[in-house]
């Protein structure tokens, strides 16, 4: 390549001036071309260049030979880089720029230029080399890189007890249902590992190829989800149980409840029963008699007109008969053989083989199951699906259904929300505070009695940050199952009779005529019938 191709002119140095010849293509300048020619005039260093003449020559009188200066000595071009910074400084890029008289580039000077650069870092001497023996001018090539910096590794919670077992009984071959072997409870031995944290890391600072430090960014960290009867391990780092019991998660916290079984019915020899943790009952619950547990409550008999309350699952081996006076509220989901003439509140799921005369209000879904799979009477509300082998009655039993967002999940998003509120309140207080108690204590003015105020303040500052995040959770959980309303369907896999009420959102639909294997479901502000999707 000679030097008219690559600079598109040639520049004389005669007696009488400077002289300059354009070479122009057939098809004239592109934009690259001409920033090359005027880059090569620029560097010529040219004393008095008059630029009237140096456009003339370009653009009105190309090919033809223009003086643009008077005479003096020609000063002669070493091969010389142009070089720029990208990417935010993780990658610098060079040009090989042709020498015209002068001498060629080596190695060691194209680093002397980048460290006038301030280029110190990542310089790649092959690429470099490469540049150099190939001669190909103008073109840009990466000649730097630097190194960027590698985000931490997220904490992890390593959970080692199962807390997400399926509360939903087992289908025999001949259609019965197995309610003895639910395996619903989580036992833990005292001093056994629940939970192990693995830390997060802080992460890799990467450079710039100008030797600029770049923080990483650490890994999002996590909280043990430490709750009742639970222990830190020596080293922080896992959860042990405290007691021989039963865990369970309950608002993200992992807790252990030690089990009272009652080893005859609940009644009068007994009395109500009202415990912190988990209740087992080998009888029956007798009807105006109440038990109350701060876990799960398992009935391995009947409970009759008595009352349930349980911060986790309930569990009935046979059933519930209640007369009408019969209730069940539980924090957690809810089965049973049968369910007939009683009134059950769950935050979960409710099962059953059969629901008579009832009602049941829950935040989950309902499944009837077995063989008789039967909805008869009262109504059933459920936060997301309906399932039954059969709904209502040959003799137009009014049954009603809703699916939805359930009152118990309102309720729920109201207390979360009020609480958030509260919570934001007593922040603002105790910044209020500690911003009073810093321009005291910089007055000297701080004595040990507002000492304890801003210890307490500070105190209520962490207790109000933990609860925060999981509270932030919950509500975003609930707004999600509220926006999926339209989704709710109730499955019908054999008969769904006259007389039965369905109400899914804001839409209702009453059943005239007897209809087997269908799905109901709501769509473009309908409700409308599928084949049976289960």
């Amino acid at each position: 390549m000679n030097k008219a191709e690559y600079t598109c002119c040639d520049i004389d140095y005669d007696v009488d001036g400077v002289y300059i010849t354009v070479f122009p293509s057939e098809d004239g300048f592109d934009k690259e071309t001409e920033v090359r020619l005027l880059n090569f005039i620029k560097r010529k260093n040219i004393v008095g260049l008059d630029s009237t003449a140096v456009f003339n020559a370009i653009y009105v009188t190309p090919n033809n030979r223009v003086k643009i200066a008077n005479p003096q000595i020609e000063n002669k071009l070493d091969q010389d880089i142009e070089v720029k910074v990208i990417n935010g400084g993780m990658e610098a890029r060079a040009k090989l720029l042709p020498a015209d008289g002068g001498e060629k580039l080596t190695l060691a000077k194209v680093l002397n230029i980048l460290r006038r650069e301030g280029i110190v870092y990542g310089i790649d001497h092959d690429a470099i080399e490469k540049m150099l023996d190939r001669e190909k001018y103008y073109e840009e090539i990466p000649i730097a890189h630097g190194m960027p910096p590698q985000r931490g590794r997220d904490a992890e919670l390593i959970y080692n007890v199962d807390f997400n077992r399926d509360a939903k009984p087992r289908i025999l071959e001949d259609g019965s249902v197995d309610y003895r072997h639910l395996d619903l409870i989580t036992k833990v031995s005292k001093g056994q590992v629940l939970v192990t944290l693995i830390p997060a890391t802080e992460g890799i600072p990467g450079k710039t190829v100008l030797g600029k430090t770049v923080e990483a960014r650490p890994g999002r960290r996590l909280r043990l989800p430490r709750g009742k009867n639970v222990i830190l391990s020596e080293d922080g780092l896992g959860l042990l149980s405290a007691i021989d019991g039963k865990a369970e998660m309950i608002d993200g916290r992992i807790n252990v409840y030690a089990v009272y079984e009652v080893m005859g019915d609940v009644d009068n020899s007994t009395g109500n029963i009202d415990f912190m943790g988990n209740v087992i009952v080998s009888g029956n619950v007798l009807t105006g008699f109440e038990v109350k547990s701060g876990g799960y409550i398992e009935v391995r008999g009947v409970v009759e007109g008595a009352n349930l309350f349980a911060q986790g699952d309930v569990v009935l081996k046979q059933g519930m008969q209640g007369m009408g006076k019969g209730c069940i509220q539980s924090q957690g989901n809810v089965v049973a053989r049968f369910i007939e003439n009683g009134t059950v509140t769950a935050k979960g799921d409710v099962t059953a083989e059969a629901i008579l005369h009832s009602s049941i209000n829950c935040g989950g879904k309902v499944e009837v199951v077995g063989r008789r799979g039967l909805i008869a009477g009262g109504s059933v509300c459920a936060g997301t699906y309906v399932t039954a082998n059969a709904i209502g009655s040959p003799m137009a039993t009014i049954t009603e259904l809703e699916v939805g967002a359930s009152p118990i999940l309102r309720e729920e998003y109201s207390q979360l929300v009020k609480e958030m509120d509260e919570i934001s309140q007593e922040l603002k207080k105790a910044d209020q505070v500690l911003a009073l108690l810093r321009k005291m204590e910089s007055q000297g003015r701080l004595s040990p009695d507002k000492s304890n105020l801003r210890l307490k303040s500070i105190k209520t500052k962490l207790k109000c940050n933990q609860r925060i995040p999981p509270l932030k959770a919950r509500i975003a959980e609930l707004e999600a199952i509220f926006r999926g309303v339209s989704r709710g369907r109730i499955n019908v896999r054999n008969t769904i009779y006259a007389g039965v009420k369905i109400t899914i959102g804001s839409n209702v639909l009453y059943i005239k005529d007897e209809e087997k294997h269908v799905t109901f479901r709501r769509e473009h502000g309908d409700i409308v019938r599928t084949s049976f999707l289960g």
